[in-house]
């Protein structure tokens, strides 16, 4: 004849057994999660160092036509935003760069800027 096992030891084992289910699920996922973050840093690394360099081509189009442009802290993205939306000098630049007027339109009217000085 068969053994009878308690409820309690069926129980408990049913427990144990959904335990270490749900931690190898776990453990999946905090993996899955960890390789996300590392992927994640990595991207926002690289975005970072591009978004430098955007800044860069501004301040060297800034010193080419000798136009005085500060740039708030790399941290400060509300004081970028607003000197991007405020400065004339970085209106004009964006117009160029998103195609809406030509070398030649955008270096009249950096020229024709007040207190630029003529080279």
């Amino acid at each position: 004849m068969s053994k009878i096992i308690p409820y309690a030891t069926l129980a408990r084992q049913q427990h144990v057994s959904f335990l270490k289910h749900k931690g190898r699920e776990y453990q999946e996922r905090e993996a899955y999660l960890f390789e996300l973050r590392k992927h994640l840093f990595q991207v926002e690394a690289q975005m970072r160092q591009a978004e430098f360099q955007q800044l860069d081509i501004f301040r060297e189009l800034a010193a080419h036509f000798k136009v005085p442009l500060q740039f708030p802290d790399l941290g400060d993205r509300v004081g970028l935003q607003e000197i991007f939306a405020t400065h004339p000098f970085l209106t004009i630049l964006k117009e160029f760069f998103s195609g809406r007027l030509t070398a030649d339109e955008c270096s009249e009217k950096i020229m024709a800027l007040p207190d630029q000085s003529s080279t």
